[in-house]
């Protein structure tokens, strides 16, 4: 019982951590998402459930006047899953009869990696499934195949990618056998049956439906060197984050954040060379090691055809897990997962909001007042285009501050024209204005930054430079353009 209390004791920790000091920039789809729940856009194809089950969650949670900012129920609530997702694999596990020590580090080895820690309070769709699908393993090792199967069924309309998870458990062992097929069938008919009956009422291709964001030509459908090379970057993410925020710990160079990175990095590094010396290389399969196998290799197959997305990736420390029979595989990896924990979570401690201009708020501002300027007295004016490199992010972030302003801001800034952030690229550029970001190095010896995008020289575009911010990691521009025909 102390072990159990010891346990929820420091989840509840953790949990509470993450709260205080969620990401200090979204996803693009965390404001995209939370955009089209403020604005009833509530259909999704390829993850039909997510925002109508979002939406009945906030219409009961906002009269209570719990949450001024929506996004952060939203992700909030998304954390409570995934937490909840935890509990249910640590439920699992404990019918298998594992002590209690192997199962705390089965967990910990879970929460530890990456793409855990970046997406449980994110606003997106992830953990959802994710739970609903250990649910489903929970009554399928417990031989109740069509409770499981309901379950799982449930979850492939939170999100498409867990048909492999449900093939995987759900498909017979004795394939011979007709009658074994009945609980894969019956998983497979929730998700058939929903898209089919959507199909005849929208009187919309079925095949367009399932298939929307191929038909949209939003994802690669053939393969090539790239989906291997972000396949293995982003297994290593999964667990390790080997670049993004992490970069300011070097590019600060100072003894207090590249002093805390190092000694992580030799934390990290100690426990590995502490597992290996210690445990025995043994690997014992669990009773169900066939049908966890088969979900975790359809799901990397997916994940490497995807090329190589890390979403598609947070099902497989969970799946993994579930292969074991009993975690010794676990046994001395304490210190190796704490520092990962250390590693991974310890980029949203950083001030980044005293480096701008880093953060994409400070961006939207800083564009804002330059068109104000532009603009003093123009009411009602056609929207503003601004090229950039971070378009889909900026422009989900600035319609989710417009979506969210109070009244009294939303009446100071409505002699504003609308702006429209849109992919920067140098053969559809348009006359307009173009916000460029370029990375850069600092060390105690000198600052320089790399070759960033220069259309400055290109004789065809009129620029002129209207504000330029040298910040801690990088440089700032922002320009009025004028394309000449």
């Amino acid at each position: 019982m102390a072990k159990k209390g010891l346990f929820w004791l420091l989840i509840g920790v953790y949990a509470i951590g993450r709260f205080f000091f969620p990401p200090l920039e979204f996803t693009g789809d965390s404001y995209g998402y939370a955009c089209e729940l403020l604005k009833g856009d509530l259909w999704n194809s390829h993850h039909i459930l997510h925002k109508y089950f979002l939406n009945d969650i906030w219409l009961i949670i906002k009269p209570l006047n719990i949450f001024e900012n929506p996004l952060l129920f939203f992700s909030t609530l998304h954390l409570i899953i995934a937490i909840a997702a935890v509990y249910v694999l640590r439920r699992i596990l404990e019918n298998r009869h594992w002590s209690q020590s192997r199962i705390f580090l089965a967990v910990i080895f879970v929460i530890s990696g990456f793409g855990f820690t970046k997406y449980n309070i994110e606003n997106e769709v992830y953990f959802y499934p994710i739970l609903l699908s250990l649910i489903g393993s929970y009554f399928f090792e417990k031989n109740k195949k069509f409770t499981s199967a309901i379950w799982l069924g449930l979850a492939c309309l939170f999100h498409q990618i867990h048909i492999f998870w449900l093939i995987g458990l759900l498909f017979p062992r004795d394939w011979r056998k007709g009658h074994s097929y009945f609980p894969l069938a019956l998983g497979l008919a929730l998700p058939v049956f929903t898209y089919s009956t959507i199909s005849i009422v929208t009187q919309t291709n079925i095949g367009n439906l399932i298939f929307h964001d191929v038909h949209a030509g939003l994802v690669q459908t053939l393969p090539n060197l790239n989906n291997t090379l972000l396949f293995f970057v982003n297994i290593v993410r999964t667990f390790f984050q080997v670049h993004g925020d992490v970069f300011l710990f070097w590019n600060l160079w100072n003894p207090y954040y590249s002093g805390i990175a190092i000694l992580i990095f030799i934390f990290i590094l100690l426990g590995f060379v502490i597992y290996l010396r210690e445990r025995r290389l043994s690997y014992q399969k669990s009773d169900w090691y066939f049908s966890y196998s088969l979900a975790f290799i359809l799901q990397m197959v997916f994940a490497w055809y995807s090329v190589g997305n890390i979403e598609f990736m947070l099902v497989l420390p969970f799946l993994f897990v579930l292969t074991l029979r009993n975690g010794s595989l676990f046994k001395h990896s304490m210190l190796f997962t704490v520092g990962l924990i250390l590693w991974n979570t310890t980029q949203w401690f950083i001030p980044m909001a005293k480096t701008r201009p880093n953060r994409i708020k400070d961006q939207i501002e800083i564009a804002t007042r330059i068109i104000k300027d532009e603009y003093p007295n123009q009411l009602n004016s056609d929207t503003v285009k601004i090229f950039t490199q971070n378009a889909a992010v900026m422009q989900n972030t600035y319609e989710f501050e417009m979506l969210t302003q109070n009244k009294e801001n939303r009446d100071s800034s409505s002699n504003l024209p609308e702006l429209a952030f849109l992919n920067y690229n140098k053969e559809s550029l348009e006359s307009g204005y173009a916000m460029t970001f370029t990375h850069g190095r600092m060390n105690r010896m000198k600052l320089s930054y790399a070759q960033g995008e220069d259309f400055q020289n290109d004789s065809n575009i009129r620029y002129t430079r209207l504000y330029r911010d040298t910040g801690i990691n990088g440089v700032l521009e922002f320009f009025r353009i004028e394309v000449l025909k």
